[in-house]
């Protein structure tokens, strides 16, 4: 199952499933593989479920690095330090 919104990818990492990260032209979908209760999952985030913030947080910065990474990949920027600033 792929997923383009980071927040609903998140949301799903943050409740233990681990995504792949594709890239489709320039949008990074992730990945997530179809098992039971992933679909409840997805009802649970649409009804607003409570989430332990700095966890939840962390899951989007986690995911946010993977996107990013993927598409340094792909163009050729793997040794930059991304956001069009060089590592020192």
């Amino acid at each position: 199952m792929g997923i383009m919104d980071i927040y609903v990818s998140a949301f799903l990492l943050y409740r233990g499933l681990q995504p792949t990260v594709e890239l489709r032209g320039n949008k990074a979908v992730f990945v997530f593989e179809t098992l039971p209760g992933v679909y409840d999952l997805l009802d649970q985030f649409n009804s607003n479920a409570s989430v332990d913030v700095a966890d939840y947080a962390t899951a989007v910065k986690t995911l946010r690095g993977k996107m990013l990474s993927a598409k340094e990949g792909i163009n050729g920027h793997g040794k930059g330090g991304g956001h069009g600033y060089p590592r020192s």
